[in-house]
């Protein structure tokens, strides 16, 4: 007699005999807020998914080949969003007044990704060898948050309903020899999203309007690695690796008059600086007795660079938060700029070392390997 009701839409009942159950004479209702209010539960039906993998490849010539992959895959949600709150679902005022308006849903499904990959890969004489591939992977019934309503109270709920895309072209660039090795790997890629994570409806902006994609806080367009190794003289063993990639996108901050404010007409519309790495490693084996020892030392960060951790979105910097917020630093009573600033931050405040990435390592090491 009740319909058909979820976590989305609830009924509740009032319990007059305080017996966590509905008898006769009580009545139902999807208002929360009546006294002494308990809400249906319902169990959760089971549900299965099928996730087919295909992958073929194709002899072109004595060396070169075609390959294609399809997979379909699914992944269960993050317990966390099936699961919370649910423990107050019997009491839905305590749910809404103490457990900050947010429940979890036992009826959602799994996320869904399809993806799709075809390379072509050759072979050029004895040590050189390339592949050019090409990738898409559709995502959808994603989990995110949606606002709901019941009587006075506000409250989110997990559903699937976040969608997205990822593609890109790899090329790789190969050289690999008795004494020489190396591989060089560039990925061109775009990732968006209907939202960036879950939960970013709950702090979001409700408007009555499509969703659309966007660019996600991880896309990276441009993907450079390169790793080497070789035999230097004395049998010592050297190793090269480099890495270059963009920075990470971002949501600039603009002024309306005074005020600083999201740009949220242009979310994720500027990039933080690009992230650079060079490490180097050096090792020498040598058996004595039954065992073999080795010995050795690792550069990271050879070159010092310190990267961008996180940037402040009103200069794209790390380390400097832009003079809105630097005109307030310096001792108390004093006027840094001499505009009549009243200054109420140290002059420390903004020494934030972890906003940059650690800089040049020097690690020795020694490793026994027991027959």
């Amino acid at each position: 007699s009740l319909g058909v009701y979820s976590p989305g839409k609830p009924y509740f009942y009032s319990d007059l005999n305080n017996n966590s159950q509905w008898d006769d004479g009580e009545e139902f209702s999807n208002i929360a807020g009546l006294p002494r209010q308990a809400v249906f539960l319902e169990d959760s039906d089971w549900f299965y998914k099928i996730s087919p993998r295909l992958g073929f490849s194709h002899v072109i010539t004595d060396k070169s080949t075609f390959t294609f992959n399809y997979g379909l895959y699914y992944q269960t949600p993050v317990y966390q969003n099936i699961y919370l709150n649910t423990n107050r679902l019997e009491d839905p005022e305590e749910l809404f007044e103490e457990g900050e308006g947010t429940v979890g849903n036992a009826t959602m499904g799994a996320e869904k990704t399809q993806s799709y990959s075809v390379a072509f890969n050759v072979q050029v004489g004895q040590s050189w060898a390339y592949s050019i591939a090409a990738w898409v992977k559709d995502m959808d019934q994603m989990t995110r948050f949606t606002h709901e309503r019941s009587g006075v109270y506000q409250y989110q709920i997990s559903r699937n309903g976040d969608y997205g895309s990822a593609k890109g072209v790899d090329l790789t660039l190969e050289w690999r020899s008795a004494s020489f090795g190396s591989q060089l790997q560039y990925t061109y890629s775009v990732a968006k999203a209907s939202s960036e994570y879950a939960w970013q409806s709950i702090s979001g902006q409700y408007v009555d309007a499509p969703s659309q994609e966007r660019l996600t806080y991880f896309d990276r367009p441009h993907d450079l690695t390169f790793y080497g190794y070789t035999i230097l003289p004395f049998d010592i063993n050297m190793g090269l690796t480099a890495f270059y990639m963009s920075g990470y996108p971002y949501t600039p901050i603009i002024f309306r008059g005074k005020d600083p404010v999201e740009d949220a007409r242009n979310p994720n519309s500027k990039r933080g600086p690009s992230y650079r790495n060079v490490n180097l490693t050096f090792s020498k084996y040598f058996i004595a007795g039954e065992h073999r020892f080795s010995f050795g030392l690792n550069f990271f960060n050879v070159l010092d660079i310190r990267n961008a951790v996180d940037v402040y979105a009103m200069t794209g910097k790390p380390d400097n938060p832009g003079s809105y917020y630097t005109n307030y630093v310096g001792l108390p009573g004093t006027d840094p700029n001499g505009v009549g600033v009243s200054a109420d931050k140290s002059s420390a405040y903004y020494d934030r070392p972890w906003r940059l990435s650690s800089p040049r390592e020097i690690n020795f090491f020694i490793r026994i390997d027991f027959d």
